[in-house]
């Protein structure tokens, strides 16, 4: 089944929104998770401005939230990486 292009957006950033939700219950790997989930919905387009903030938003909470994991530091690359793109 192939999703329309709006409701790719929607999914995308129901998931960002669904991962943060996990970051702030200190579900680091699981957060983590989720949120790639969301360029797997994107499938290689370019990410709209309010995905690339609630990604941003992301990845800031969770290098505050667990500066020391070895997700933050691993998931930094990819999103600088997939979210600069356009």
């Amino acid at each position: 089944m192939t999703e329309r292009p709006g409701s790719q957006i929607s999914s995308a950033q129901a998931t960002t929104r669904l991962a943060l939700a996990q970051l702030h219950q200190r579900g680091i790997d699981q957060a983590c998770a989720t949120a790639s989930g969301a360029f797997d919905h994107m499938k290689g387009g370019p990410l709209p401005g309010r995905m690339r903030t609630l990604l941003g938003d992301f990845q800031r909470d969770l290098i505050t939230l667990a500066p020391d994991a070895w997700t933050a530091q691993e998931r930094a690359d990819p999103y600088r990486t997939e979210g600069s793109r356009t």
